[in-house]
Order: C-alpha cells, then structure tokens, then sequence
C-alpha cells in the first residue's frame, strides 16, 4: 500500500516526523508532502489565487522516502497538489500527528483534517491523527498506536472515508481504552485582547468529562483514545423532511 503522510504544522513538525519514522518501519511505502510553514485552524482553505511553490526535501531519504514535498500552500493544497500535479499515485492519507486535539467543532477549523476531508473528496480513504499533548516526546505513543492498529483503521475508512483519531496526553493521563464516539461540540469561551490597533482571539477548551452527551469531546476529557468517521458532506438529515415540508 502507498501511504502519503501530510499535516498542518509544517514540513520539519516533530509529529510528521515521528509518524515518517514509524510508517518507515512498516512495508508499505510512504510519500510525504506537507506545508512548507505551519498551516493551523486553516480549515478548508485552498490556495484560489495564490501561487504554489514546491521543493522536493531529501531529509527523509534516511528512513526510505523516495518522494517528499515541501508545499508553499495549505494542507488542503498539498492533497490537490499531490494528485493533480505530482500525479503522485497513493491508497491511503494520514493527516498528523497534529499538535493539539481535533474533536467537535475542531474539525471545521483544523487543517489537519481538512486534508483528509478533501481526500475524501477526491474518493481516498484517509486518517486523522491529532495528540491533546504539546509534548513533542508523547508523538511516539500516537505514532506506535497508529502503526499498531493501521489494518483497523484502513478497514474503517474503506472505500473513502475520513478516520479521526485522537489521543489523550500519555505522560499526564492514565489511557482507559477506545470509544468510537460521534462528533461534539468544543467551547473555548472565545474571546479577543487587543493590543494597540490590533485585538488576537483567546481562549481555553472547557472541560466535557462530566457531560451527559457522548461525544468525542467528552470521551477524550476523561481519558479514551476516540474514533471519529467523517465525511465532507454537511447534509443535516434529521432536518430534510422538515425542510421539505415547509417548501412544498
């Protein structure tokens, strides 16, 4: 199987690279293409009038990638990219390991699964993974269980299906197993400091664990690894009869 690595925090990410060094162990074979600059919270942005500059980056030769790209675009672009231009010939993508996690309503913003969403797209299965830890040295335990349990998520995402992973802090929480989980909502009270003429938007994740909603949010606070499928489609069902209904 050709597996093309991606991400949103950059080509030289310590998460892309410790998911290079484990997928590298493995006998599939791995292409990379990334953006060349952190792309965080870019969601879906795709680069309409913008140029793309590309470089072909040798510093993975070492753990057997013949082919990585270093992308002056987003995550989204790096998809595109990759399939339309490259002509680059891959079966699964996996997005990560993203530095913080990507549940609820993080998907809507994150590049990270913003990749695999246009993978999807494109009829691609694809894998997410993002690490509620900052701790660069906790990437191994998300690389070793994305490795460990690859056949399991390739099944899931067949034929072309989006796999959101996320993984609790090894080094700060006591891991209580997988729960695969729909998709919550993520508040953090959101609000903007100014400085000067300028104003940043703050704000922290509340805590979900003592929710009665069983989300991926709430699952992730107290503890669990959580799976999460997705697709592009933003279709609400519950609502079309309804809706139907009040336009007959």
């Amino acid at each position: 199987m050709k597996i093309l690595l991606v991400n949103d925090d950059g080509i030289f990410a310590p998460g892309l690279q410790t998911m290079i060094k484990a997928m590298s162990k493995t006998e599939h074979e791995i292409l990379v293409i990334a953006p060349r600059y952190e792309m965080s919270s870019v969601g879906h942005h795709m680069s309409l009038r913008d140029a793309i500059r590309v470089q072909k980056v040798e510093n993975y030769a070492d753990f057997g990638v013949k082919q990585a790209f270093a992308l002056e675009g987003t995550p989204v672009d790096c998809i595109k990219f990759a399939k339309h231009q490259l002509k680059l010939d891959f079966d699964l993508v996996v997005s990560g390991i993203n530095k913080g996690g990507n549940v609820g309503s993080d998907v809507v913003y994150s590049g990270t699964v913003a990749a695999c969403i246009e993978a999807n797209i494109l009829g691609i299965p694809s894998i997410a993974v993002s690490s509620t830890s900052y701790d660069d040295n906790d990437y191994d335990f998300c690389a070793d269980f994305t490795v460990k349990n690859l056949e399991k998520l390739v099944l899931a995402a067949q034929p072309d299906k989006v796999i959101n992973v996320n993984l609790p802090d090894s080094r700060k929480t006591k891991i209580k197993g997988v729960k695969v989980a729909v998709q919550g909502n993520r508040d953090y009270g959101d609000h903007y400091v100014k400085d000067g003429d300028n104003y940043y938007i703050k704000g922290y994740p509340k805590y979900y664990g003592d929710r009665d909603e069983e989300t991926d949010v709430k699952y992730l606070d107290l503890g669990y690894i959580t799976i999460t499928p997705l697709t592009y489609s933003m279709v609400d069902f519950s609502s079309m009869e309804k809706v139907e209904d009040i336009f007959k």
